[in-house]
């Protein structure tokens, strides 16, 4: 009996050590959590993330100021909301199955940029995308790659959320992720692979930037 008891005093006590052990690592945890959907397979991916010390508002606002990109952004150099005849629309605010049409240097121009800032006309891409996803209420949004969707899909991610650290700093996590499929994803990874990631790691820092000194 005694031998009964004493086994369960053991279980009981690991369980509670588990949940502590549990409870310390959740609190203590560096990673913030990430607010992009679940990933597909794709032929290859592109991604970036950065903390940044600025209200998660202030950081979306920043994001979806697209006529502004040309005054801070290195990597999408202009970006326009237009209707399905690819006409900018007069307001620029995003909404689903709205049309883009952007601008991007690969790889990205030297930070900072201001819209006078030009590189070499080798390296612009210009698309035309549709807003697959805008969803404000949980700082999301997304765009999909049109101009030659017979041979390439590319759909591009950007998310927000807060975190806050162990010193109890609360910050915004940016994150933004582009996936690649179509008997064209190889060779755009082997052509543009490096440039895009460049690209998008400068976006990320420069949003930062830009969001600290709103």
């Amino acid at each position: 009996m005694l031998s009964v008891c004493r086994t369960l005093q053991i279980i009981i006590l690991s369980s509670v050590l588990l949940q502590v052990h549990s409870t310390l690592a959740q609190s203590n945890s560096t990673s913030p959590p990430s607010n992009l959907p679940p990933a597909i397979p794709s032929v290859f991916t592109v991604e970036a993330d950065i903390l940044i010390n600025a209200p998660i508002d202030v950081v979306w606002n920043v994001l979806l100021d697209f006529p502004s990109y040309p005054d801070w952004n290195p990597f999408v150099r202009s970006q326009f909301v237009t209707d399905d005849f690819y006409i900018p629309t007069q307001n620029q605010t995003a909404a689903e199955n709205l049309r883009l049409i952007i601008t991007s240097q690969i790889p990205p121009l030297t930070p900072p940029v201001t819209a006078s800032s030009f590189g070499n006309p080798l390296d612009v891409h210009i698309t035309r995308e549709n807003i697959t996803h805008f969803q404000p209420e949980i700082y999301r949004v997304a765009w999909q790659d049109l101009s030659l969707d017979a041979l390439i899909q590319a759909e591009r991610w950007s998310a927000l959320s807060v975190f806050t650290d162990q010193s109890g700093s609360v910050m915004t996590f940016y994150e933004s992720r582009e996936q690649y499929n179509g008997v064209l994803a190889e060779t755009v990874q082997a052509l543009e692979g490096t440039g895009l990631v460049e690209g998008f790691q400068a976006q990320a820092a420069a949003l930062k930037t830009r969001a600290e000194a709103q």
